[in-house]
């Protein structure tokens, strides 16, 4: 066994050798163990026949003679008789009991569950007469019975081991003399082998005779070494031309002012330009081969609607998606190309910047509409001022001539034969009173109205003076504190106000109640959209130098709005308050004041669930115009 298990440790065995013949000892040991297991079952069983045979002879050849004896009280013939039992092959003891308690015992005591035990009755028959004597006893031990089996197990074993000994080192000479000498000798020649070597052919030292099996693969062997020397010969005459090709396309690429970023369908980057090398800040070599929302998490599209361009087999495109690029908001054009050439799939992802061209479009549809609203407001102001003050007016001489307060309206009650305090009585309680307070109310409201109409038409003739933006906000705020419209929706003063202003910021040239009017809407609508959040809210009022002029910011944590109300949100009457809260001209003529009135700018940005922020830019001088650079 030190010899065979030093063989099959030796490299001489091989591995393929090792597992052939530990398949073949396990099929061996299992049929062998499962054929002496049948064989020692049946011997088994046959020895406890012979023995339960034994036992029954018991009956025929002592009881008679064993019943005689103890009849005529013999107990030498008794014992003689129960030492004869003894002499049967694997009987315990025997032992004869009588009525009377006598007993009669020879042999040796064993456990019950070891011994096969029969009981004969001792009949003694007498003058037409049997009578019970006695009972025998014959206990056989099925211990010896093992016994013999696991002796025969111990012959098996030996006998088995020796044979499967030989038959193991016969299998592995002649699987390692056959077969895996000449693998190992493959093997050897594979793990050598490398382009340099490519020239050599693989040959084994086997006898010439009929090729088998193992000729037939170093054949083939051989001639894939060929096949691959002309294929690699192919493939770098190819590779030349693709990395001429390659290079050319990248140059490409690269001179484009676009982000180009090409994905597989595993959303793995396969190509990424400079341009978006220079937007993301990760270098080429970085991004190839990681997955598209890794290197690029800011991104403005997903994967998952890269996937489902993909999917879909058409190009997808979004214009003027919003992107923030610390605090500017940009813009982007992002269409999705999808790429399909026979089993290979992906998508080819261009971004365009347009933040320019949004902006100068806003401006120019706002300055549009400014335009066209400024006109509709001078001709609708002037056609509603004459009959709005002929309402308001009669409707207060109406009001003053049911008064019982006045003596003319008393003496004329009494001439027609009226109660004035009763005709007050009744229309108070039919509401009529208050039906024309309301008529006063509303008039004075389209008063309003038509008056902020009228500053679309209209340049202010003030001169303007050289305010202290950070007082003139502190103060809006006071004023806001106080309005008796606001504190009735909501509690100002639970609001905090957080202030970042600029030391040393310059004084601006502005008309200061205009201006003031601007912060005024923007923190009465500030308040106004904070009134339903729950927990805190708060304003952050900043103001800074911007370049040649001067920027303030007024944000909130209020609910924020959605991109398509953002764009509208300066349009005369768009409002999304409910009707009879606002007019919807609050914010278009605060960015009229701004941009018309003192040259300046005016945006907003919002993010749904998180805020908004204001932004009014006003020139240091007078007269110059901020142009849209100036944002940046």
């Amino acid at each position: 066994m030190t010899l065979l298990s030093h063989f099959l440790r030796s490299q001489g065995a091989g591995r393929l050798g090792r597992r052939l013949l530990i398949r073949i000892l396990l099929g061996i040991v299992f049929f062998t163990a499962l054929g002496t297991m049948v064989q020692l079952t049946i011997d088994y069983r046959k020895d406890l026949h012979v023995l339960e045979g034994q036992l029954e002879q018991v009956r025929s050849s002592r009881v008679p003679s064993l019943t005689s004896s103890l009849w005529h009280l013999d107990e030498a013939q008794v014992i003689s008789q129960l030492e004869g039992i003894l002499d049967l092959r694997d009987v315990k003891f025997a032992r004869v009991v009588t009525p009377d308690g006598l007993e009669f015992f020879r042999g040796e005591q064993a456990e019950e569950k070891t011994l096969v035990i029969r009981q004969f009755p001792l009949l003694y028959q007498a003058f037409e007469r049997t009578e019970e004597i006695g009972i025998l006893t014959v206990a056989g031990d099925r211990s010896a019975v093992l016994g013999r089996i696991k002796d025969k197990i111990l012959v098996i074993v030996v006998t088995q081991g020796v044979q499967f000994m030989l038959v193991a080192v016969l299998i592995v000479a002649i699987v390692h003399m056959l077969v895996t000498r000449h693998l190992r000798r493959m093997a050897l020649y594979t793990s050598e082998l490398n382009i340099d070597r490519l020239q050599e052919p693989l040959v084994l030292d086997k006898a010439s005779g009929t090729p088998d099996e193992i000729d037939i693969v170093v054949n083939a062997f051989n001639a894939m070494r060929e096949n691959l020397l002309r294929d690699i010969r192919q493939k770098e005459e190819a590779e030349a031309k693709l990395k001429a090709a390659e290079g050319y396309i990248r140059n490409i690429l690269d001179s484009m002012p676009s982000l180009l970023i090409a994905v597989d369908e595993a959303g793995r980057v396969t190509q990424w330009n400079q341009p978006a090398a220079r937007m993301t800040g990760v270098p080429v070599e970085d991004a190839l081969g990681r997955r598209f929302a890794d290197v690029y998490p800011e991104a403005p599209l997903t994967t998952e609607q890269i996937m489902a361009a993909m999917k879909g087999g058409v190009p997808v495109k979004e214009a003027k998606v919003p992107r923030k690029d610390g605090d500017v908001v940009g813009y982007v054009d992002v269409t999705v190309y999808p790429l399909e050439s026979g089993s290979v799939r992906g998508a080819v992802v261009r971004i365009d910047d347009v933040s320019e061209r949004v902006r100068l479009e806003e401006m120019m549809i706002q300055s549009e509409k400014m335009v066209s609203i400024g006109g509709l407001a001078a001709g609708m102001a002037h056609e509603i001022n004459n009959p709005l003050a002929g309402i308001l007016q009669n409707a207060q001489v109406i009001r003053n001539r049911i008064s019982p307060e006045l003596p003319a309206n008393r003496s004329v009650a009494d001439e027609v034969g009226i109660d004035l305090e009763s005709l007050h009585a009744y229309l108070d309680r039919r509401g009529c009173l208050r039906m024309m307070d309301s008529i006063m109310e509303s008039g004075q409201r389209a008063a309003r109205i038509v008056e902020n109409m009228l500053s679309f038409s209209r340049k202010s003739n003030v001169e303007m003076a050289k305010v202290d933006i950070c007082a003139l906000l502190d103060r809006t705020v006071e004023l806001a504190a106080n309005d008796y419209d606001l504190k009735r929706q909501y509690d100002f003063r639970r609001i905090r106000i957080v202030r970042e202003y600029e030391a040393g910021l310059p004084f601006v040239p502005c008309e200061e109640s205009k201006i003031q009017q601007v912060f005024f809407n923007l923190i009465r609508n500030g308040a106004q959209a904070m009134a339903a959040r729950q927990g805190e809210a708060f304003f952050v009022l900043r103001a800074r130098s911007w370049g040649d002029a001067v920027r303030i910011d007024i944000s909130d944590n209020g609910p924020g709005m959605p991109e398509e109300l953002r764009k509208r949100i300066f349009e005369p009457f768009f409002t999304t308050k409910k009707v009879g809260e606002g007019t919807g001209l609050g914010l278009s003529v605060s960015y009229f004041i701004v941009v018309e009135n003192h040259g300046g700018q005016m945006e907003v940005e919002s993010v749904p669930g998180q805020g908004t922020t204001f932004t009014v830019i006003l020139p240091l001088t007078p007269g110059v115009k901020i142009v849209e650079g100036a944002l940046r």
